[in-house]
């Protein structure tokens, strides 16, 4: 465990609960995207609201300026979008999004793009997550998931090339969802600290 990811989890703590393994992970690229229904409507940052228009007419001049390039890129877009990421990085959730599984690739999909600092205690499972502004200079950490312990089981599933620190979480009512951490080492820490 990185200093780093146990300074993030510390103030996250209940009295008298002990840290067993910390790290940043994101969710698994085979996870497809959430029907739009099931998440909030995104709100336009502060600072997209105010850089929103001259990058909206920045494009549209460099469309009329570079048609072809702009086409490419458009249909380049359009072809990664068409093949889901499942198939390129495996099944990265299995359940439904009405499970346990879905309803936590929700919540880590509402704000921060599927990223935090997944934490193992002695009593529960946690993610932490930096909900500051891109213009601010501190971090601003908040608490944005928690299980207890028995409600969530950990395996590591090191898939393919792109996925050697992958874990999946494996929820009571039989969903699951991967997560990947930046380093192979780190997740053999998490799943042996919830082992």
């Amino acid at each position: 465990m990185l200093n780093r990811d146990r300074d993030i989890v510390t103030p996250f703590l209940q009295p008298g609960e002990q840290l067993l393994g910390a790290a940043s992970v994101d969710l698994a690229p085979g996870i497809p995207h959430p029907p739009a229904g099931l998440l909030p409507p995104r709100r336009p940052s502060e600072l997209e609201q105010k850089l929103g228009k001259p990058f909206n007419v920045l494009r549209r001049a460099y469309a009329v300026v570079n048609p072809v390039s702009a086409a490419v890129g458009a249909v380049e877009d359009r072809a990664v979008d068409a093949v889901p990421d499942s198939v390129w990085h495996g099944e990265g959730m299995g359940g439904g999004w009405h499970g346990e599984a879905g309803r936590f690739v929700l919540r880590m999909r509402e704000e921060n793009n599927g990223g935090g600092t997944f934490a193992v205690t002695d009593r529960r499972h946690l993610v932490v997550v930096d909900n500051s502004k891109l213009w601010q200079l501190k971090e601003q950490y908040a608490l944005h998931w928690e299980a207890p312990r028995q409600a969530v089981a950990l395996r590591r599933n090191p898939t393919g090339v792109l996925q050697r620190g992958r874990i999946d979480l494996h929820f009571a009512d039989r969903s699951w969802a991967g997560i990947t951490t930046p380093m192979p080492s780190t997740a053999d820490e998490l799943a042996a600290a919830a082992g």
